[in-house]
């Protein structure tokens, strides 16, 4: 009548699954694959605004570690202007 031989077994499936759903639903990597502490390169680097992690569209010259969108939100308050 069910599809599962044995009633633990649909239990033990459905824990399974819902760790798995759970690991998906995260932005950050989980603990099975960021275990060792970023020290260096793209991934240590963060925007001073947000917290998000470095990559693409990090701004690092002049020491200004902010992503793109928040330098473009905060340009005109941090004395920068616009000439094009």
């Amino acid at each position: 009548s069910t599809p599962f031989p044995h009633p633990n077994t649909h239990t033990t499936l459905f824990k399974i699954l819902n760790t798995y759903i759970k690991m998906a639903e995260t932005r950050t990597p989980n603990k099975l694959y960021a275990t060792h502490p970023k020290n260096y390169g793209k991934g240590s680097r963060q925007c001073r605004m947000t917290g998000r992690k470095g990559g693409m569209g990090l701004i690092r010259k002049y020491g200004i570690n902010m992503k793109r969108q928040a330098f473009r939100e905060n340009a005109i308050a941090m004395g920068w202007e616009k000439y094009s």
